[in-house]
């Protein structure tokens, strides 16, 4: 798996970081392009929806121009007509677009042609009042744009525009023409798509007409827009497309593009949409490029774990040969069939397997040498110490063997064997250093004799410590003559703080003892000296020892020597002591 997923950042680094570089950087480029081409054409919708209402408003001015210069005349001669007259005089003129036309006498008597039907009636009279006041302060032909009805839920405001004139000196009224811009504006919004939002303005920055507006733009936050802005600070406005943020803060911001273009009444047209809108190509190319990524992540993982199963399975298989290799498990081949560097490898493998095969065998063969001929220079050194007295002839061959009997059913080890063997050998060694005097003395020891022949542990232990290899049998040497519940020799030493090693040997030496004659005693039957080995369980010995010690009795591992000793000839005051 470590190598699957080596192999596969490899060829996800060579094939997904080309793709996702070139791909964001044609992103990018488009998304400048998208930007550009969404800019220019909220300019031109902008753009003609100003041109659409400043015709019809241009159609309404001529119209009223065309009912002044007709009905003016008419107006003031003598006799004046009456209001039904004024209104007959007025009718030709109305269109789809001019729905109301009155005349209002500098009395302040009002004829009107027409209906508002569907108008808000208090916004058109407003507007006609405002109109009229500012045709007669100026002489001439004014329009004042007017929200002809409220917003509603379905629908937006309805625009329209006042277009007031002066009747002329002869008549000192006023003529006024009501336009309705709401058939005008509806065509222009339905020429755009639903994600444009759209908004008429007069100079002071009330929304004449809206479409599609967004609930952020609500409460009149639309006029804190940066293109708002300037359109008021400009009384006019230019034109311009550039990209703007509805105020807000944290996540609640929102990222538009807007157009504004004046109108030539002095109206602003706005156009907005959301940015992200005008990259939806390029999101799509980001889907798209996504969907591209994870086919080539899954043809890289399928990629990855075929190379990886060619590369791995025959380092499996040498991987295998080595674990084998380390376990001892020599000469053993790995079969990887291959021309390639890998299957050289291979061959040189297992040349190197059989050749260390061959130089472990060696090696066992001199270890066996060796060991065989240390402990038969052991077994010859403990027969040399035996034969110092006839009475202990063959004593350490006999201890060393019961000790590896009680060893093995006490479950231990080769390497423990080996020690319990060695120890069992010469843990008699010290007595070289004991006079022949006192160790041939064919009678019971003075306690004075006793005491020396209690050194023997400890100078057999000092013979030893010289050789690092010995290190592990030296407690085997020196307290074999240790009791379990203390009183011991020489260092008083009591349970477990007795070396194993010193145990198993103590119940070995001592049940060789008990069972062979000595000069101050008579052999045991060997059945004895096994109930006597139990009795000083948990006194004399470890208890572990000596269940041990009986297992191996019961089992036949401890059997009698085949060659005892010869006998020697005892005394008169010897039997008597017998």
């Amino acid at each position: 798996m470590r190598l699957v997923w080596s192999l596969l950042a490899v060829l996800l680094a060579t094939s997904l970081v080309p793709l996702f570089v070139t791909a964001y950087a044609l992103i990018d480029i488009n998304q400048e392009t998208l930007e550009s081409a969404t800019r220019e054409y909220q300019l031109q919708v902008a753009g003609s929806l100003a041109s659409r209402l400043d015709a019809a408003v241009s159609g309404g001015r001529a119209l009223l121009s065309a009912a002044v210069t007709a009905v003016g005349p008419k107006i003031g001669g003598a006799p004046a007509p009456d209001a039904a007259a004024i209104r007959a005089l007025l009718t030709p003129y109305l269109s789809s677009e001019v729905v109301v036309l009155r005349y209002t006498s500098a009395t302040g008597t009002v004829s009107q042609a027409g209906e508002a039907r569907g108008l808000d009636a208090g916004a058109v009279q407003d507007a006609c009042f405002e109109a009229f006041a500012t045709a007669v302060a100026a002489a001439s032909p004014v329009v004042v744009p007017v929200r002809l009805s409220p917003a509603t839920a379905e629908h937006g405001p309805r625009p329209g525009a006042v277009i007031a004139a002066p009747a002329g000196r002869d008549g000192g009224g006023v003529f006024a023409a009501v336009v309705d811009l709401t058939e005008t504006w509806t065509r222009g919004v339905n020429d755009v798509g639903a994600d444009y939002a759209l908004f008429a303005m007069d100079p002071n920055g009330g929304i004449l007409a809206s479409a599609n507006l967004k609930p952020a733009l609500a409460d009149g936050t639309y006029r804190r827009l940066d293109i708002v802005e300037r359109f008021l600070a400009t009384r006019g406005g230019i034109k311009e497309a550039k990209p703007v943020t509805v105020p807000g803060g944290g996540l609640d911001r929102v990222e538009l593009l807007g157009a504004s273009v004046p109108t030539d009444l002095g109206w602003g047209l706005f156009v907005l949409v959301d940015r992200s809108l005008a990259y939806h190509s390029a999101a799509e190319m980001r889907s798209e490029i996504y969907r591209w990524a994870l086919f080539a992540i899954a043809l890289a993982v399928l990629a990855a774990v075929l190379a990886a199963g060619l590369i791995t399975r025959p380092l499996k298989s040498l991987v295998d040969g080595a674990r084998s290799l380390a376990r001892g498990e020599f000469g053993k081949p790995v079969g990887v069939r291959s021309r390639s560097e890998i299957g050289e490898l291979a061959e040189t493998f297992n040349f190197m397997s059989e050749e260390i095969q061959n130089h472990i065998q060696r090696i066992h063969s001199a270890a066996d040498e060796n060991q065989q001929l240390f402990l038969g220079a052991i077994r010859a050194f403990a027969a040399a110490i035996d034969e110092k007295d006839p009475y202990t002839r063959g004593h350490s061959e006999r201890v060393h063997r019961y000790s590896v009997a009680i060893a093995r059913h006490m479950g231990l080890g080769k390497t423990e064997l080996r020690d319990v063997t060695v120890a069992a050998l010469l843990h008699d060694v010290g007595k070289i250093g004991i006079e022949d005097a006192i160790l041939r003395k064919p009678a019971a020891l003075t306690d004075k004799e006793f005491e020396i022949m209690k050194r023997h542990p400890e100078k057999g232990s000092h013979i030893m410590e010289s050789i690092p290899q010995m290190r592990p049998i030296l407690g085997g040497i020196r307290n074999h003559h240790e009791r379990w519940s203390g009183g011991g020799y020489p260092d008083n030493l009591t349970g477990e703080k007795i070396p194993l090693i010193a145990r198993i040997v103590q119940v070995a030496d001592t049940f060789d003892a008990m069972t062979t004659t000595r000069p101050y005693q008579r052999a045991m039957k060997m059945e004895a000296g096994v109930a006597r080995i139990r009795e000083l369980s948990g006194i004399v010995f470890d208890p572990k020892v000596v269940e041990a010690f009986q297992e191996a009795w019961v089992a036949g591992d401890i059997k009698p020597d085949l060659h005892p000793p010869p006998k020697v000839v005892e005394t008169p005051a010897q039997e008597a002591e017998a």
